[in-house]
């Protein structure tokens, strides 16, 4: 399969032999990879989770009887005894999860007439617990028994708004005199420090209206200014050390300026350092559906990592079976827009589903109407996808024991209590692999429950065999109802095949391998398989995902260099750099890039999944006379370099 060329070629050179030059010695590309890409994430909104504490249950804006309001849950109710068999963390570690990601925990905003700030996205107070959910020494307990137990602890953060407390009188913006010192700390109760232009949906700004207007109503700070960005570096620095956190998931970053994370990443990256937390992640949130606009965030804007939605949306659908092997094989060739020398696809953090859009189960019977039996291989199906291909895995609470949703299954209807409900809508919506809740609770129907057995398994897998935790991936099969890939672990060099089935038929296929002898082993599946040299054929049940793993370390390695190609790539602008060779192996392929005027060579990422290509962002090398070439690493550590080639970027 042919990754998608530009109708606008730029320049192609064409050499049919190796040749040899100089370089530096081929980087394996580990250094683009943020510190949670191994990691396995669960989800939770604390309100929704345990009520440990029922004295807080008495503050203002609890109702449990409204999706829209507080239900009791906190973080005494997430933590735990902290010992097995319990529901908290324990729980949560017992499934194979190695790091929580908690929404909001910061004081909100009091309650309207219709709802309140449950959700944690209504911050007046960035420096303490919402009493609802605790105290800050809660919180420092929460964190003691999540180091206990070795998890990584995410926290979501707002850096685009605050809770709607600017007023206006016509364009005016003032803050009300009972409120002006409402906000904490200080800087944030300066009418200065906000642009003012009202709702981004028709704000007055004469500029960009989604990062200058207010997101729905919530105050927009200008978070261009100093004082804001240093501000929010010693706000959620102290968060950090106090706290232990490994990873902020920064909501609503689509709607800051465009320079903000170039300020503020590493403001908190060296408070990260400071506090003795190392490889500390960011990810944010940037509602984009196709990676050519998604990866700008990246390349650009320079966030850490982002949010997969384009995944969301391409594993559903194949799960869901209105999506094609095919389709899914063309999303992910796309993953070469993300590769530069600090980045990689690998990084983009993955989901099913969320408390926005709704649950995966509920996504999955929307896009195809699917009978109780069925709905549930499905949804084994759509985390098994998500388990092995690459990326970092989320799982949103509830998900796990076969929560779906009512009416439009999506914001508060996805904000379900595991513990008992009172939501009469909630007692009684469909459970996946279950029966509806009731009067009962989500920890006690789970214990009966496929799901939660069947994700533990497949988190056991995943820390088996690292492979198949965000491993080197390459399509080996797509076509019809099946979609298989090889995977492999540098250190291991032990080859894997994965497949995946969203049929209702099983379906036999012969894949090509990159390991001739020694045979394999089921590792997920009771499948038989027959071999001859580097070919595996196999069937894969309906519904169904099966993994074999490798007997002996991969011994095809041969590796056939042709050329190296460049077009423009009309999608973006960008100039799409590709080197053509040939190997059953799973390769790691570094191109690098020099102005013809200098001696040095510059990394332009590391590609491992064929074809190989990475993607130029001219603006780096306006008017400039660049040299590129590529150089392959097979699966024994032997390089092959591919002719450089020589182009003009225009000077605009």
């Amino acid at each position: 399969m042919i990754k998608r060329k530009s109708v606008l070629a730029f320049f192609t050179v064409l050499f049919l032999s190796v040749t040899t030059f100089s370089f530096a010695a081929p980087s394996s590309g580990a250094n683009a990879r943020v510190g949670l890409s191994s990691d396995l994430i669960y989800f939770v909104m604390p309100d929704r989770y345990k009520d440990g504490n029922v004295s807080n249950d008495k503050l203002d804006g609890f109702d449990p009887t409204s999706t829209a309001f507080w239900h009791g849950g906190d973080l005494k109710g997430l933590t735990g005894t902290c010992s097995p068999g319990d529901d908290g963390l324990a729980r949560i570690k017992a499934m194979g999860f190695t790091a929580v990601w908690v929404t909001p925990l910061v004081t909100q905003a009091a309650p309207t007439a219709i709802s309140a700030g449950y959700h944690g996205y209504w911050g007046i107070d960035f420096l303490n617990v919402d009493p609802h959910l605790g105290t800050n020494a809660d919180l420092v307990a929460f964190s003691a028994c999540a180091k206990k137990l070795k998890l990584k602890l995410i926290l979501d953060v707002v850096t685009n708004h605050t809770a709607d407390v600017i007023q206006y009188n016509g364009t005016d913006a003032y803050i009300p005199i009972d409120w002006a010192k409402l906000k904490n700390p200080s800087w944030l109760n300066d009418l200065a420090n906000y642009h003012n232009y009202g709702d981004m949906k028709g704000c007055r700004s004469t500029g960009d209206c989604v990062t200058q207007g207010d997101f729905y109503g919530l105050d927009d700070l200008a978070t261009e200014k100093p004082v804001v960005y240093k501000g929010w570096a010693d706000v959620y620095g102290q968060w950090i050390q106090k706290y232990g956190f490994s990873g902020f998931r920064v909501d609503t970053a689509k709607h800051v300026d465009t320079e903000f994370f170039k300020h503020w990443q590493p403001l908190i990256l060296q408070k990260a350092k400071n506090a003795g937390v190392s490889k500390f992640t960011i990810f944010g949130e940037v509602s984009e559906t196709t990676a050519f606009n998604l990866m700008t965030y990246v390349r650009e804007n320079k966030i850490q990592t982002v949010l997969d939605f384009p995944f969301q949306a391409s594993a559903t659908d194949f799960a869901s079976g209105i999506g094609t092997a095919t389709d899914l094989s063309s999303f992910f060739l796309y993953d070469d827009y993300y590769t530069s020398p600090t980045s990689t696809a690998s990084n983009l953090v993955t989901f099913l589903g969320n408390h926005d859009m709704g649950r995966v189960g509920f996504i999955l019977n929307s896009k195809k109407i699917q009978t109780p039996s069925e709905l549930l291989a499905r949804d084994k199906l759509a985390h098994a996808l998500m388990y092995f291909s690459r990326g970092v895995p989320t799982v949103y609470y509830g998900d796990e024991v076969g929560m779906t949703g009512t009416n439009s299954g999506n914001d508060q209807m996805a904000r379900q209590d595991m513990f008992s409900t009172k939501i009469p809508d909630w007692k009684t919506e469909l459970r996946i692999g279950g029966k509806s809740v009731g009067n009962g609770n989500s920890f006690t129907l789970a214990k009966s429950n496929p799901l939660p057995k069947y994700l533990t398994m497949l988190a056991n897998l995943r820390a088996q065999n690292p492979a198949l935790a965000n491993g080197t991936t390459q399509t080996r099969f797509a076509k019809g109802s099946v979609y298989a890939v090889s995977k492999k672990d540098p250190a291991e060099n032990r080859e894997y095949v994965v497949a995946f089935n969203n049929g209702l038929k099983p379906q036999s296929i012969e894949i090509a391998t990159a390991t001739s002898s020694g045979g394999w082993r089921s590792l997920l599946g009771s499948i038989q398989y027959r071999t001859g040299g580097a070919t595996l054929k196999f069937t894969v049940p309906a519904l169904s995902t099966v993994v074999f793993k490798a007997n002996n370390r991969i011994d095809k390695v041969n590796v056939a260099v042709s050329k190296i190609s460049v077009v423009l790539d009309d999608m973006t602008g960008y100039y799409q750099v590709s080197g053509k060779l040939s190997s059953n192996d799973l390769l790691s392929v570094e191109f690098l890039a020099r102005s013809t005027s200098s001696a040095a060579w510059t990394s332009l990422g590391v590609d491992t999944n064929a074809p190989y290509s990475v993607y130029i962002n001219p603006k780096d090398f306006l008017g400039q006379d660049i040299e590129i070439k590529a150089v392959a690493t097979n699966s024994k550590g032997k390089t092959f370099a591919l002719p450089s080639t020589k182009f003009t970027v225009p000077a605009s």
